[in-house]
């Protein structure tokens, strides 16, 4: 076990609070990424969590090796990081804003256990709305800015350049954009600074032919 003296952090442990579908999937993510050798589950529904880590648990033979188990807030004292994705879910017609009293209230509920162990790792907020739900985890921490990270326009930006990857035929991989602001409908795609391998996306359009008569890229599907 690796561990930072400092403050006693080990830095191949995270902690997942919040079993659902996004929480479940980080954990499969994360259980293949080979970033961390132990993984804890933190869900309120316990017996949920278990579930979780012992589906995850049995892919562990094709990657790298890791502890996964279900437990509880005294297991994130040393934890490098712990992420959060615990909260409502949202419904059809709800925007992520509609989900800012729901999910605030839950993070009173989970935010003040993670204050009594004097965690002092870095907090990763996932759940909706970020931007907000990632002020509020601030002010209830009591952890500096640095320390609480909001995923923000990750998944967007991921989405973007995939179906810019898509449109052009190239590997998304080689497509460099980002969508910026609030995750969510006031969000934005920065094309200025958009480019594939480098070649401006203005220019990469002609270059393919997938441009309109007056220069403008045709509209993806």
């Amino acid at each position: 076990m690796e561990k930072n003296c400092l403050n006693c952090t080990n830095v191949r442990k995270v902690v997942m609070i919040g079993c659902g579908f996004v929480g479940a999937a980080c954990c499969f993510s994360i259980m293949q990424s080979g970033l961390f050798s132990e993984m804890v589950l933190i869900d309120a529904d316990k017996a949920k969590a278990q579930g979780e880590a012992l589906d995850i648990s049995h892919g562990v033979p094709f990657a790298k090796p890791i502890k996964i188990y279900a437990g509880d807030y005294d297991d994130i004292k040393d934890a490098s990081l712990v992420i959060i994705s615990a909260g409502a879910n949202q419904k059809p017609g709800e925007t992520r804003l509609d989900l800012v009293k729901k999910n605030i209230s839950i993070f009173k509920s989970i935010i003040p256990e993670i204050k009594k162990r004097d965690y002092n790792g870095i907090l990763l907020i996932v759940a909706n709305p970020v931007d907000i739900l990632t002020t509020v985890a601030i002010k209830l921490s009591g952890l500096p800015e640095n320390k609480v990270i909001g995923s923000g326009t990750v998944l967007d930006t991921a989405r973007l350049k995939y179906e810019l990857g898509n449109h052009l035929n190239v590997d998304s991989r080689s497509v460099h954009a980002f969508i910026i602001g609030e995750h969510g409908d006031s969000e934005i795609p920065a094309w200025s600074s958009a480019n594939v391998s480098g070649i401006p996306l203005n220019k990469f359009c002609e270059m393919r032919g997938y441009c309109d008569h007056e220069g403008n890229m045709k509209q993806i599907a």
